[in-house]
């Protein structure tokens, strides 16, 4: 592609100018040459850091980059030198047009036009676009407002710039995710948590338990992440002195902090629940709910086995799962799934379809 580009722009120039036009055209490729991942999520870092408006050093913006990663792994940073740091800034400037200027007053970097956003050459193929198409659905039902609108209007600006026919595509509109969907989340809010989560800021908040005492908190929001129809944060907790997990849809409000705070991997690389865990886990059920078993696994080491006994039924063992889960499930099948082992899981079962009953069986209240 960029060698095309480069015979249209030669090609076009008269004979009499091509000598002179020689860095043009190297100018012009440059500008098109793709970067390498980590050259670009350090250039749009830096653009981020400076864009806060707090002066940054080429010293602050290194300490930055270090604590950043730029792969889905999370084990490669951006460390960079201050001669990369400089040679970035430099090719900002020159080739993206990036209004950063060292500001000598504040002795540290800034944008001289706040609302400049950087532009990079997009060149997609079939698959790519297809794949943002169908992560852009998954969007639409997974991520709160603003954070969604913000990813369907760059997607649709990279599809749009890609190949226009692919944002209207229609085999998307034909695919669904029916149990994917996000619960009721506050908008102000989540972006409040997410610009802290983002930028490594401390979050001060105030938190609704589930018996609706609310408690003041000043946490560290390592971790964000969607599990079970349910955004959660998991931070570091500073009144509690120990890492702890957030339903965002809990908090009651959310204030930025001025003061940073260091990622820590033994956080936000081992997510955790305040949930039970019973382990050593064997259910018998009946083959009418094979199918939900084994495309939602109550664990991903689970086992099924046959049961010679009775052609209709199977067996599953399963190394653990959180009592807030499993019990539910297993009483959602009507008793279509019974407990074997151990013992105290069956319990639960059972004091968990004792309380459902005896609440059933109330006197129900009349409506005015």
């Amino acid at each position: 592609m960029y060698y095309i580009l480069y015979r249209l722009y030669f090609t076009a120039q008269p004979v009499a100018n091509r000598a002179t036009g020689v860095g043009e055209i190297l100018f012009f490729l440059f500008f098109f040459m793709e970067l390498t991942q980590k050259q670009l999520k350090r250039l749009l870092k830096i653009i981020e850091i400076v864009r806060r408006g707090r002066y940054p050093t080429i010293t602050d913006i290194r300490r930055e980059l270090e604590h950043t990663t730029y792969d889905l792994t999370e084990q490669h940073n951006l460390e960079a030198s201050r001669y990369t740091v400089m040679r970035d800034i430099k090719l900002l400037k020159q080739t993206y047009r990036c209004p950063i200027e060292f500001n000598v007053a504040q002795q540290g970097y800034e944008l001289t036009d706040p609302a400049w956003d950087f532009v990079y050459p997009v060149t997609l193929n079939e698959t790519e676009m297809m794949a943002m198409q169908i992560g852009r659905r998954v969007c639409e039902n997974v991520f709160p407002e603003p954070l969604r609108s913000n990813i369907l209007n760059t997607v649709d600006y990279l599809l749009n710039v890609g190949n226009p026919e692919m944002a209207s595509a229609s085999f998307v509109k034909q695919m669904h995710f029916i149990s994917a969907k996000t619960g009721k989340v506050d908008k102000d809010i989540f972006s409040t948590v997410f610009l802290a989560w983002r930028d490594h800021r401390m979050l001060s908040i105030l938190y609704k338990n589930n018996r609706d005492e609310i408690t003041q908190r000043i946490i560290e929001p390592h971790a964000l992440f969607f599990r079970n129809s349910t955004w959660y944060i998991q931070a570091f907790c500073h009144e509690r002195k120990k890492r702890l997990s957030f339903m965002i849809h809990r908090i009651q409000k959310a204030e930025l902090r001025d003061d940073n705070f260091v990622p820590n991997p033994e956080i936000y690389e081992h997510i955790s629940f305040d949930f039970t865990l019973i382990k050593n886990i064997v259910l018998r059920f009946h083959k009418s709910v094979h199918d939900d078993i084994f495309a939602n696994p109550f664990h991903e080491a689970q086992e099924i086995l046959w049961e010679t006994e009775d052609p209709l039924y199977k067996i599953v063992k399963i190394p653990e799962a959180e009592e807030q889960i499993i019990v539910p499930r297993i009483m959602a099948k009507m008793g279509s799934i019974t407990v074997i082992e151990p013992a105290e899981l069956r319990q639960k079962v059972i004091d968990a379809a004792t309380s459902l009953i005896a609440a059933q069986q109330k006197e129900k209240p009349s409506i005015q």
